[in-house]
């Protein structure tokens, strides 16, 4: 997703949305690990501290919350902190689908050198 400059909306409020939209459809799901800030800032297109912004917003709704030392997750339905013993296995599987999905672009472009 990326920012869009013709929005009035200022870009943090429009990644704050577009976030939002995600946890509500259940794109995101409760106890999922939000990608670091420099990738989703990446990922937006928009400056670390708007990114920042744009959680802060999210945890203020109590839509994310996080977790000192291990990044940034997104809260169950009542707004609280997941306490089955599950979060751990949902964040393991969540880095592995985000990394399977850079194997596979790799392989999709052709550039199989390796980082």
């Amino acid at each position: 997703m990326q920012v869009e400059t013709n929005d009035p909306r200022p870009p943090y409020v429009q990644v704050a949305d577009g976030l939002r939209l995600a946890i509500q459809s259940g794109e995101l799901a409760a106890g999922t690990k939000l990608p670091s800030g420099r990738e989703l800032a990446r990922e937006w297109g928009v400056a670390l501290m708007t990114l920042q912004k744009a959680i802060d917003q999210l945890r203020d709704e109590g839509l994310v919350y996080t977790q000192r030392g291990r990044g940034v997750f997104v809260a169950s339905a009542d707004g609280r902190p997941p306490i089955d013993d599950l979060s751990s296995l949902r964040e393991t599987v969540e880095e592995l689908r985000r990394r399977l999905d850079v194997v596979e672009e790799r392989l999709r472009t052709g550039d199989v050198s390796s980082t």
